[in-house]
């Protein structure tokens, strides 16, 4: 039975989500006591905001508890895998369940005075929860840079797949893709999986390279980082241009878009195997060379 492993991706989204909610509600809690508690647009937003910073916090339990074969419920995830990992603070962990259970009750009543306090006090503990989770990932994996090699492995094999059935249809020719509607709703399908999976890995790895604000323009981002070479530039400006045409009204000949697909499929791979240069030497550098 293959071993079961931690699903980076999973966790770093949680605490992305986590710290989204985290800092918003920090904000929230600046405001003077007697103003958080009469503002009735606010208190609604602050029970979104706790709603999504505990679930993330479930999320993870709920995944490493499984992994690690602990047996857990809603009512004692985060003390029992707190526990484990060796975290200080676990009747933080304990009052946050507690009272977030009650809080989530709408039979129950909570005061906006209790709730003012009760985060003021113990909003710190989903901050202490994620940085003992990460320090643990990384220390039992020795994963320290938190990349996810199940989903860069997945991706890539979701490009080359693609690569390959679009150069099919290309090698068909030009008459019969212009003559065969399904050539090219396979290929524009295709084409949109291979440069999604293109986008997922540029996301997932560019905060490793120290790349910190970055939207769609990830790729283009990676260039001048020196991750992707300079000559790919136009091509993944292509690329994107291409998948933008695509997924919007605009119609793209089958001309155009076959001998746009003759250029652009085969750099698909070429810039894998450049990303994945950097990253080995990413890795070596930080004398870490297991993948």
């Amino acid at each position: 039975m293959k071993k079961r492993t931690f699903k980076i991706s999973l966790i770093v989204e949680a605490f992305q989500n986590l710290e989204r909610s985290y800092v918003d509600l920090k904000k929230h809690l600046s405001l003077p006591k007697e103003e958080f508690t009469k503002n009735g647009l606010l208190l609604d937003k602050v029970r979104v905001d706790f709603n999504l910073a505990f679930e993330s916090c479930m999320r993870v339990c709920r995944h490493m508890s499984t992994v690690l074969g602990l047996k857990t419920s809603s009512k004692d995830c985060l003390v029992k895998l707190g526990e484990h990992i060796g975290m200080d603070n676990l009747e933080g962990l304990r009052s946050l369940t507690e009272f977030y259970i009650r809080y989530r009750d709408l039979k129950e009543s909570v005061s906006s005075e209790e709730l003012y306090d009760f985060l003021k006090e113990n909003l710190i503990t989903f901050k202490e929860f994620a940085r003992s989770v990460v320090e643990y990932v990384k220390k039992t994996t020795g994963n320290y840079l938190l990349i996810d090699f199940e989903l860069l492995n997945e991706k890539a094999r979701f490009i080359k797949d693609s690569v390959r059935k679009i150069n099919f249809v290309l090698s068909q020719g030009l008459e019969e893709f212009r003559s065969k509607p399904m050539y090219y709703d396979r290929t524009k399908y295709f084409y949109q999986v291979a440069y999604d999976s293109l986008f997922e890995i540029c996301k997932h790895l560019a905060p490793k390279f120290g790349i910190k604000r970055f939207g769609d323009d990830c790729l283009s981002k990676m260039v001048e980082a020196g991750i992707i070479p300079d000559r790919y530039y136009m091509d993944l400006f292509k690329m994107t241009n291409l998948k933008n045409k695509l997924i919007s009204t605009w119609e793209v000949p089958p001309e155009e878009l076959f001998e746009s697909l003759k250029e652009l499929n085969p750099k698909f791979e070429l810039i894998v195997k450049e990303i994945s240069k950097s990253l080995k030497k990413l890795l070596e550098e930080r004398g870490w060379t297991s993948s």
